[in-house]
């Protein structure tokens, strides 16, 4: 049987949705930023990670806004293995990316994201060796 990390599909469990837990987020994370997210992080204490994803109204029509949160998705799905495990972690997308939406595409996104996870791995593991 595969291990869940191998696997790519986006569980219900993968989802962060709970009030509570999206509280503790904002309450407890630490935050990167890059052109076109922010990053909102912390330990779960859970053996895998936990995604939210957030596209302000002025983003623009619900199709782009759809579209983004679908990327986002798909790039955690597809690449579990380079973020990091045990965080809850909630995107948030820059007003940035709606200026320039018509000149990047999903690998532009998905590219961002992991520069973003390795950032997040570098910062647990320089925490660690203190």
């Amino acid at each position: 049987m595969e291990t869940d990390s191998l696997r790519f599909t986006f569980r219900k469990r993968e989802r962060l949705k709970l009030r509570r837990d999206i509280k503790l987020l904002f309450e407890e994370g630490k935050s990167l930023q890059s052109q076109f997210f922010v990053v909102i992080f912390r330990k779960n204490g859970l053996d895998y990670s936990r995604i939210a994803v957030s596209v302000r109204k002025k983003f623009g029509k619900a199709n782009r806004r759809n579209k983004v949160r679908r990327w986002v998705r798909e790039c955690f799905r597809t690449n579990k293995q380079y973020f990091p495990k045990g965080f809850d972690m909630m995107f948030i997308v820059r007003r940035a990316l709606s200026e320039k939406f018509e000149e990047v595409n999903y690998h532009k996104i998905c590219e961002e994201l992991l520069k973003l996870c390795a950032r997040i791995v570098d910062e647990k593991n320089s925490a660690l060796s203190h």
